[in-house]
């Protein structure tokens, strides 16, 4: 009885062994694939990329416009809604409020949305900009800014559907300056446009700005950005091995400031990452994340009253949001003048 129960297992052993032995063949030619980067690396790479992308944006679903309607359209909310005024009867000075793909549609009704609307008063609509996405996309295809910023864009990927106005302020004429966030892209600096009364495209660059602007006296932008390395090999003390960051990352997102032009042309670069290293905080970028050390999120000019303690009117403030701080660097050499760190993000 014990002899004919071996000869079974026996019997029924190449099954399981033929299948552990494919698994590990499979195990092992994923491992080659993956250390050498070879065929259907980069498909496994870009399928993993959609997957992820696509869990993210479920998690934050955006309105999407379906051909007549929206999913998941926020519901309407009158104007008498949106203000509670306490001690006072009004607004001291305009809001704008930034809006994007099913946003404000109640004042943008021939349109997928209102781009950002201006309250004025006891709340009342000042102006509304509509949102025109077709307008923009017209615009990257006849100046080609598209071959001069490239991204990487996962399965799926939609402009309508997959772009969030982060940061919007006013023009004196009625103008509209917007800056855009992708999703589903890489990087997921959207560009900045200039936009007019109408919805309609003045400029737009898409040259991976993102967050929050500033418009000075004389329509002078600066807004945040970034360009794409990849990889970096920082030396926080010359000459100490032990002191050598090494950030090697598939693409590595070096944080700048865009100074840009009343006609949309680019002045300058301030490069934020360059500020940092050469000061004496450059050993705060150790413990960061490893292919965004910085993200910075907003920039202003400092004011005539900032003046003192080495600080000048129109001198740069810049908030870092992975340091916890805000730096202010100076007008001219953009050097960091100084470092405010603290429990904020």
């Amino acid at each position: 009885m014990h002899g004919g129960s071996g000869s079974a297992l026996l019997r029924r052993a190449p099954l399981p062994l033929f299948v552990a032995a494919l698994m590990l063949a499979a195990f092992a030619g994923g491992l080659c694939v993956a250390w050498y980067k070879v065929f259907p690396h980069a498909l496994l790479l870009d399928a993993y990329k959609t997957f992820a992308a696509a869990v993210e944006i479920n998690l934050s679903p955006l309105p999407v416009w379906r051909g007549s309607e929206f999913v998941d359209v926020p519901p309407h909310q009158a104007a008498s809604r949106r203000f509670e005024f306490i001690g006072n009867d009004h607004l001291t000075d305009p809001i704008l409020v930034p809006g994007g793909q099913g946003h404000f549609r109640e004042y943008c009704p021939d349109h997928v949305g209102c781009l950002a609307v201006e309250y004025a008063g006891r709340g009342e609509v000042r102006h509304a900009w509509p949102y025109r996405p077709d307008e923009l996309e017209k615009w990257l295809e006849k100046e080609e800014l598209s071959a001069d910023f490239p991204y990487e864009r996962t399965l799926g990927f939609s402009f309508l559907d997959h772009t969030k106005v982060m940061g919007a302020l006013s023009y004196a004429n009625g103008d509209l300056l917007v800056v855009f966030r992708f999703s589903h892209s890489h990087p997921y600096g959207g560009g900045v446009a200039r936009i007019d009364r109408t919805g309609k495209p003045v400029w737009y660059r898409q040259d991976y700005s993102h967050h929050r602007p500033h418009l000075t006296d004389g329509e002078v932008v600066l807004v945040p950005g970034h360009r794409v390395d990849r990889s970096m090999t920082i030396e926080l003390v010359p000459g100490r091995d032990d002191w050598r960051l090494r950030m090697d990352c598939p693409q590595w997102r070096h944080d700048l400031v865009n100074v840009i032009d009343r006609g949309g042309e680019s002045l300058k670069e301030i490069s934020i990452f360059d500020a940092l290293i050469e000061s004496s905080y450059a050993s705060l970028l150790v413990n960061v994340y490893r292919c965004n050390p910085t993200h910075v999120n907003s920039v202003h000019l400092l004011g005539e009253d900032a003046a003192g303690a080495g600080l000048e009117p129109g001198d740069l403030v810049v908030s870092i949001r992975n340091l916890h701080a805000f730096a202010i660097l100076d007008r001219d050499t953009h050097r960091l003048k100084r470092m405010v760190r603290g429990g904020f993000m």
